[in-house]
């Protein structure tokens, strides 16, 4: 009798074991949020106090939230840079792409390689919704060529008129322009509905979620929880709405996370969140570092930090420590070799210029980086902690956030500063050195 109940316990084990062993080397699911046009001062764990923000706070005390995270200070630079872990520079986007008769450039897949492409040859089921503006969709849907299996985003042209993108929006899903089929509706509702299916569907697999959110990007309009309907805005709209755009933004994230859970994929799952760059300059938010409580007045499109320091929130239960903050440099080049690393993901054969934070989300030391690097069409800067060189020369103090830029630094230099500006040159000049 022993005799069999041994080898019955030793048959259960061995049909459990490859079980466990699969389950215990799946590869993690990554879902990326970007948020359009959101600095630090629109996000409660930062000190924003204009926007309520539960779900991105629950997500930061619950995780990770990095400190001094910057973006370039527009979006297509910013977006591209994400998706290649290459400066603008080097992956050809240094400027907005708006202008259909000016901006002719586009993020060819013939010359770049995005993190989609390397983590579908891995396994990876992918999917991007939102905001693409790295070409013209009516002229170049590319997002299959950048390795997204499904894609549904926001076609800013169509019939040569200019779309809306929150009420009655016009969205391209898989190459197939709805119009019609979305009137009455929300463009962020229903890219984030499209996110869910798509995770309930690929499910038994790792699968790369990349939702570049509309939200809060003007017109500034209802959302569909505000007290007004839903209707597109004429021009700019009225921005009272920013707060209930934020907070909505807030709510989808909530949405995910749920998803997530109701699908017990939480655990398998990374999440990060960040913003493309900082909020409108025509926005003001309140926000304090605890000590002091300012006015900020948004920095987009500045070579400042308030147009260029977004929140970076990572969150993965069982995996990062709870209520971590981490002041660590980041630049947006960085998320992609971090995706590739924690999924075991070869980098590809192009000059990166991203450095992994993967050790520091697991609880390692890593190899924090000594200064980031940011550009909007010829202006460019590279930072450390404590000083800002524009365009290779001038010299500024990083001054406290929300407060004016620090003035040039002229005349005889302290040896602080003789020994930051020297840094910082060899890093501009090194940069300049090895672009192609």
């Amino acid at each position: 009798m022993r005799r069999l109940y041994f080898a019955l316990l030793f048959s259960t084990l061995s049909l459990l074991i490859p079980v466990l062993a699969q389950a215990e080397d799946r590869l993690p699911n990554l879902v990326v949020i970007m948020a359009d046009d959101l600095g630090i001062e629109g996000v409660g764990a930062y000190g924003g106090q204009s926007y309520k923000t539960p779900h991105l706070d629950a997500l930061a005390s619950g995780g990770m939230r990095f400190t001094h995270c910057f973006a370039n200070p527009v979006c297509s630079p910013t977006r591209a840079q994400v998706l290649t872990g290459r400066y603008p520079f080097r992956n050809g986007i240094p400027r907005i792409i708006y202008l259909p008769d000016e901006h002719r450039e586009f993020l060819d897949p013939n010359r770049e390689t995005s993190f989609a492409t390397l983590l579908k040859q891995k396994g990876y089921a992918t999917v991007m919704a939102g905001k693409w503006q790295l070409s013209f969709l009516n002229e170049r849907d590319l997002l299959a060529d950048h390795g997204f299996d499904q894609s549904q985003m926001w076609q800013i042209f169509h019939n040569g008129e200019k779309t809306s993108r929150y009420a009655n929006p016009t969205m391209r899903q898989n190459g197939k322009v709805l119009q019609k089929e979305l009137q009455g509706g929300y463009g962020p509702a229903a890219n984030v509905d499209f996110l869910i299916d798509f995770m309930r569907q690929h499910q038994e697999q790792p699968f790369l979620v990349y939702y570049t959110a509309l939200l809060p990007h003007y017109p500034w309009e209802p959302t569909p929880h505000s007290e007004k309907p839903l209707k597109p805005a004429n021009g700019v709209g009225d921005k009272k709405y920013m707060k209930d755009m934020v907070e909505y933004l807030d709510s989808q994230v909530g949405q995910i996370v749920d998803a997530l859970e109701d699908m017990k994929l939480r655990d398998n799952t990374l999440i990060l969140f960040t913003g493309d760059n900082g909020c409108d300059q025509r926005i003001v938010s309140t926000w304090t570092d605890g000590t002091v409580t300012r006015q900020v007045h948004g920095g987009k499109a500045t070579m400042t930090d308030r147009g260029t320091r977004v929140p970076l929130i990572a969150n993965w239960p069982g995996t990062i420590e709870a209520g971590k903050v981490n002041s660590d440099l980041v630049d947006l080049s960085d998320i992609m070799p971090t995706l590739l690393e924690l999924a075991h993901t070869p980098k590809p054969k192009q000059t990166l210029d991203g450095r992994s934070f993967a050790p520091q989300l697991l609880g390692q030391a890593g190899h924090p980086r000594q200064w980031i690097h940011a550009q909007y069409g010829n202006k460019r800067l590279v930072r450390n902690q404590d000083y800002m060189l524009l365009g290779g020369s001038v010299l500024r103090p990083v001054v406290d956030f929300g407060l004016p830029t620090g003035k040039a630094i002229q005349g005889d230099l302290t040896t602080e500063q003789r020994e930051a500006k020297q840094q910082l040159q060899a890093a501009f000049v090194g940069l300049k050195n090895t672009e192609k």
